[in-house]
């Protein structure tokens, strides 16, 4: 059984609380429903590096050590549990050396749930990550998706930031100080490989030693949080 869910996320205004009994009903209705569900791409609304970067609770530099899914038996739902090593930390106070973060979906003896847009970090994966909340239970912890979640690559023995697309990316760039007048209107995006505004990224995966090392990246998160 397949349960493709599409979703019309606002990164920071709208929120599926563990507490909503009508949500858990929905989910639980789609669950055991039996149905193969295909829907476009999740909705996510467009955020700027800036209100990524301020907003985040917890940045920090991990690598996946262990990603599993797990059944409520309660509610029905299947959520993947990823625990990460962290190694370094770019904002907030965290002091332990391993995280855990829950995501919605995954797999459960063949019984698949699905959230259209959403991707989930893979063991082995290294990447940076920009956390939403460390104690809220979201759909996806990662703050506007795919837009607070960057994957490092290695390149000639050197790290460097991509998307989740692997797109590399090649220059962090502030917008807050553009006029609202002039500034581009905030888009509602489709699928899991938008990058937010201010991410300047590359059109070719092949591009990567354009990209900005890790350190450089940081430096350039720290600069925004620094304004």
């Amino acid at each position: 059984m397949c349960v493709i869910l599409n979703l019309y996320y606002r990164a920071v205004l709208l929120r599926f609380p563990a507490t909503s009994v009508c949500w858990k009903q929905l989910l639980a209705s789609l669950i055991l429903a039996s149905l193969c569900i295909n829907a476009t791409a999740t909705n996510v609304l467009e955020m700027d590096i800036d209100n990524i970067a301020r907003d985040a609770e917890l940045i920090f530099e991990g690598t996946v050590l262990v990603s599993e899914a797990r059944k409520d038996t309660n509610s029905g739902i299947i959520h993947t549990y990823v625990t990460f090593q962290i190694i370094d930390i770019i904002k907030g106070n965290y002091g332990a050396n391993d995280l855990e973060l829950k995501f919605m979906g995954g797999e459960v003896n063949g019984e698949i749930v699905q959230v259209s847009g959403l991707t989930i970090p893979e063991a082995g994966e290294r990447g940076i990550y920009f956390v939403e909340s460390l104690s809220r239970d979201l759909i996806n912890p990662l703050l506007g998706w795919s837009q607070g979640h960057f994957i490092v690559l290695e390149d000639d023995e050197e790290s460097r930031i991509s998307t989740i697309e692997r797109l590399p990316v090649s220059k962090i760039e502030s917008v807050a100080d553009i006029p609202p007048v002039i500034r581009k209107p905030q888009l509602v995006l489709e699928g899991n490989d938008s990058a937010a505004a201010g991410v300047i990224i590359e059109p070719n995966a092949a591009m990567i030693d354009r990209a900005l090392s890790v350190d450089e990246f940081k430096t350039s998160i720290m600069e925004l949080l620094e304004n």
